[in-house]
């Protein structure tokens, strides 16, 4: 070899000895996805690198959930994601650089520890509260088999449906929550928002549920207890809050099923932005032939399967300006719903708009939120011989109404403190039109009640932070109420009141947080409990005109433990509901009976809430949670023979539990459970329901990374299980048999 040729051969040897040590030290990009649960991408999660232990790049995920961190020094690292409302997840990249392939990590729904709502302060940033908080993720949502909002609730420790119906067949009126052992008239002492916005009927308490296209929801948050303090007397008992995807990044979710009882079902969502505009629009159309109500052992001719068809539709423009962005927002909603016989039909026509406001002063953030609508309620009742073979109407009633709110709030912090005070007012006027119909079917002229309501409030909070490990709240509430009612007899309401609540937080170590709260709060009756009668079967509800206002002392106190893979939550609670609003048994015929809406002595609910979280491996969830309640009345003097009774709709025992296996590229897995044992439907403990348990179960597979395909079963035992009994004799109905449904779902981002 002749010394050109040498020299060319180690000169080339020294460069690729330079190449293999520049690239020892130097290592191509980490790139990667995140993903949800369903598999949906990820938008605006925050990437940490870290090598031994010191964090060397950051960034974040794109619109389609993908990220590119560039070049972190040669070694083992460790990618770090996180993202409010989920658990923090890490993937380990060897040392020997990565293999081609982009990383893909699945973020999962945050423990019972990490939950932070935008509900606890009322306001758009997400804050810790000393309070039972849980957080269901858009994924969580889409991966069970409950075919409707209020029936994947059902899978949340502590919250239980009126009569334990789904809003899938219950008739609108009864369609209300239950937390904590306060139930038994109306959905109205639980408050339930759609961004901000009530779902709960204005006239009457119950909630629509349907009003919000699925796809359209990004979380729901549930905040156990009474928030008087912010909310006022709807929300005494607690808030749900369901908020929807922010239009600022491209987005679309398109959801397409159909299975038993002929039921289909189209969701969609879509937004996204251009300069300082953003706009979106979502929409749900659903129709079922529905299944029969009344228990098999007991139908008859008239016994038809309840039918339930709607529509929804949001649209929502929004402007980001220099320190400030104003939003408007126009939703509709029709529904059409047979309630199991022929003549038993009710429909909804709702229309609501709004706009929202914010921006900076003074040093602090200012908001504004207004709104208006109408709605049209038609229902119509009837009567069922014991032999259920016929059926005449009873009474057809219209249910005109509009409704106006406006809040305006400011929240400034202050070191490490945060101050906040509000004004809010709403005002309601609702009609009842209420022909009733003869014996040989003559209508006669309707009866006319109703009224208008109006409610003015101040409010303030204040969260304090005396330590880095201790937060306490506290805050007030000043309410004025008036009612005037359409009918000459009844009488005028004027009332005022105060509603305080203080809570704290103590983060004893890593693994131990301690809280406690006390709060009074005050529930106005509603214009339906004051001025509507209403019927379901042979079981008639008058309303009363003379109702006042109940008041609730309540007290709780709770218990957090968290370890790398578990975490378990203890909550005591304890509420006292003086005055308080239930239905009361009158008169019992050999055909019907009588109840009123009338005000009891006392509510005494007390009890505790377990919950636990376990997660054995990065993929495996499994959740569990039991409360037992002990909700009665007390101190009887008004109606003597109610003492002691178990207040209606409240089980003593109530469980829930899940198991979710989750991998997105081969398969996503869960089943459910829930249960609980006897409860009342009356108020005098003379018709049981009896326990029951049903199991649901879901599972999907990415084809690929938009698209979705799924199968869920719903009561896999087919269990014929009691919700209602109503009449005299009485009739059992009971809740959804055993269902199927198929599906696929797109999500692009």
């Amino acid at each position: 070899m002749n010394l050109l040729t040498r020299t060319t051969v180690c000169l080339a040897l020294s460069v690729a000895a330079v190449v293999h040590v520049s690239a020892q030290e130097r290592r191509e990009s980490v790139t990667g996805v995140v993903l949800d649960t369903s598999g949906a991408a990820v938008v605006g999660a925050m990437i940490a690198v870290e090598s031994d232990g010191v964090r060397v790049a950051t960034g974040q995920t794109s619109a389609d959930g993908r990220f590119e961190v560039p070049s972190p020094p040669r070694s083992a690292v460790v990618v770090r994601v996180t993202l409010p409302g989920f658990a923090e997840a890490t993937a380990r990249v060897p040392e020997s650089g990565p293999s081609g392939e982009p990383l893909q990590i699945v973020l999962q729904p945050a423990g019972l520890s990490e939950t932070v709502t935008v509900t606890a302060s009322r306001g758009d940033e997400r804050l810790a509260t000393p309070a039972a908080t849980t957080v269901i993720t858009s994924a969580e949502l889409t991966n069970q088999a409950a075919g409707a909002v209020d029936d994947s609730l059902r899978n949340t420790t502590g919250f239980g449906l009126t009569r334990r119906s789904s809003s899938r067949v219950a008739n609108p009126s009864t369609q209300g929550v239950t937390i904590r052992g306060l139930a038994g008239n109306a959905g109205s002492r639980t408050l339930v928002l759609a961004d901000g916005l009530p779902l709960n009927d204005q006239f009457g308490g119950w909630v629509y549920w349907n009003r919000i296209p699925e796809a359209a929801i990004d979380r729901v948050e549930i905040v156990r207890g009474a928030a008087g303090d912010l909310y006022g007397g709807d929300a005494i008992s607690g808030v749900i809050q369901l908020l929807t995807f922010s239009p600022t990044k491209p987005r679309l979710r398109v959801t397409m099923d159909g299975g038993s009882a002929n039921t289909w079902r189209t969701s969609l969502f879509g937004g996204g932005q251009r300069d300082h505009w953003s706009a979106s629009i979502a929409g749900e159309w659903v129709r079922t032939d529905g299944e029969p109500v009344v228990a098999a052992a007991e139908r008859g001719r008239v016994d038809v399967p309840a039918f339930s068809n709607y529509r929804t539709g949001i649209a929502t423009l929004r402007y980001e300006g220099n320190g400030w962005r104003a939003s408007g927002r126009a939703s509709a909603y029709q529904e059409a719903r047979g309630n199991g016989t022929p003549l038993v039909t009710n429909d909804t026509n709702w229309r609501q708009v709004s706009g929202n406001a914010s921006g900076e002063v003074g040093g602090g953030m200012w908001s504004a939120q207004v709104s208006t609508g109408r709605q049209r309620y038609f229902n119509n009742f009837s009567s069922v011989p014991v032999s259920r073979l016929t059926e005449r109407v009873t009474n057809a009633q219209r249910l005109p109404s509009t409704f106006t709110s406006g809040v305006v709030q400011w929240a400034k912090p202050w070191s490490s403190n945060v101050f906040l005070f509000g004004v809010e007012a709403k005002g309601t006027e609702g009609t009842v039109h209420d022909t009733v119909f003869t014996t040989a079917g003559v209508a006669n002229p309707p009866i006319i009640t109703g009224g208008i309501e109006s409610v003015e409030s101040v409010y303030g909070r204040a969260a304090l932070h005396p330590a880095s490990t201790v937060t306490v709240i506290a805050g007030a509430r000043a309410d004025f109420w008036r009612s005037h009612p359409q009918e000459a007899t009844a009488p005028l309401h004027a009332i005022n009141f105060f509603s305080p609540r203080l809570s704290a937080a103590w983060q004893a170590n890593s693994a131990i947080t301690l809280r406690a709260s006390v709060t009074r709060a005050s529930r106005t009756p509603t214009l339906d409990e004051l001025h509507r009668s209403s019927r379901i079967g042979n079981t008639v509800t008058l309303g009363n005109p003379l109702l006042d206002p109940e008041r609730l002392t309540g007290l709780e106190a709770g218990v957090t433990l968290t370890r790398s893979r578990a975490s378990a939550r203890a909550t005591w609670f304890w509420n006292d509901l003086t005055n308080a609003i239930t239905n009361i048994t009158i008169g019992t015929a050999p055909s019907q009976i009588t109840r009123q809406k009338q005000n009891a002595d006392n509510v005494r609910a007390k009890g505790l809430e377990l919950e636990a979280d376990f997660r054995p491996f990065p993929s495996l969830i499994i959740a569990a949670g039991t409360v037992f309640t002990s909700s009665r009345f007390r101190d009887e003097a008004k109606v003597p023979a109610l003492e002691g009774n178990r207040v209606p709709q409240i089980p003593s025992v109530q469980f829930n539990g899940s198991v979710t296996w989750t991998d997105p590229r081969v398969l996503t897995f869960s089943a459910q459970w829930r249960g609980s044992n006897t409860q009342f439907e009356d108020d005098i403990n003379t018709l049981p329901l009896d326990s029951y348990g049903v199991v649901d179960l879901y599972a999907s597979r990415s084809l690929k990374r938009s698209l979705q395909v799924f199968a869920a079963c719903e009561n896999l035992f087919d269990t014929e299980y009691q919700t209602g009994r109503t009449g005299n004799p009485p009739v059992t109905k009971v809740g959804w048999p055993r269902t199927y449904r198929v599906g696929a779902r797109v999500a692009l981002r």
